[in-house]
């Protein structure tokens, strides 16, 4: 090979290092005290079923904790733990009646047959390292699906659908199916719950 032809090489060989090194996953992992943590957004658009009606949208903090080796581990039997969610609403959340949060350490659990669908390729846009489904459990709102999102710049994006029957017009939120969407920022020493 020619150094001109070496020459032209070489910086294509840089690029994809850089990608590679900058798409690497193992940054969102959380080891010890480290989270994941924010809260509900605001916007009525983007949240129903997971706070009780006429209760501060700011009432529902959530903490995420991830293990991304995982990702590529699945074992086909949902044995797979991907992170974990808490949530800070034991005092006034939906499951508070019980005296729990809607979520206390649920596992995140991977779904394997995603990986085999065409469900797997779908991408969220610019600013995503990696988009994944998995299924989690409300302490009191039955299983649910979690779609994370790790962005390039280092933080989370947490989407929860809760499935439920068809509501009556006055029903409660603890009897709507939910939709939450929740952005996070890593924090070192955790969430404070």
């Amino acid at each position: 090979m020619t150094s001109r032809a070496l020459s032209s090489i070489a910086p294509l060989g840089v690029l994809l290092t850089t990608l590679s090194c900058h798409n690497s996953l193992d940054r969102f992992n959380t080891k010890g005290d480290t989270a994941f943590c924010g809260q509900l957004v605001k916007a009525p658009a983007f949240q129903d079923g997971f706070v009780p009606d006429g209760t501060p949208m700011l009432l529902l903090t959530m903490k995420l904790t991830l293990d991304t080796s995982q990702l590529s581990s699945f074992t086909g039997d949902q044995s797979t733990i991907l992170g974990r969610l808490s949530s800070n609403d034991a005092d006034l959340g939906l499951c508070s009646g019980s005296g729990q949060a809607l979520f206390k350490s649920s596992p995140l659990r991977g779904i394997p047959q995603v990986d085999h669908d065409a469900i797997s390729t779908l991408t969220f846009g610019e600013g995503h390292d990696e988009d994944f489904f998995a299924l989690t459990d409300s302490t009191c709102q039955g299983t649910m699906l979690a779609v994370v999102s790790l962005l390039r710049k280092g933080d989370v994006e947490l989407r929860l659908f809760k499935p439920a029957p068809l509501p009556l017009p006055d029903a409660g939120p603890e009897q709507r199916p939910g939709f939450a969407l929740f952005y996070l920022t890593r924090a070192e020493k955790g969430c404070g719950f």
